[in-house]
């Protein structure tokens, strides 16, 4: 599973990331400052898993088909 850091990159650049991530190879873990729950609901609804989870300094979020 590849992690993703987006923490401290500019909001509008993170979802594009992510999903070229999640194309590449179908699985990824973020680790973000704030748990995006928008991206979160679109990704449910095209059919991925979800998993979130906060470590007491940052939102791991693991995505996967």
């Amino acid at each position: 599973m590849e992690i993703v850091d987006v923490r401290g990159k500019p909001h509008p650049e993170r979802p594009p990331l992510i999903l070229q991530k999640l194309r590449e190879s179908g699985e990824v873990e973020v680790w973000v400052e704030v748990e995006p729950k928008p991206l979160m609901a679109m990704l449910k609804e095209q059919g991925y898993t979800i998993e979130s989870s906060f470590d007491g300094e940052k939102w791991i979020v693991r995505i996967r088909k």
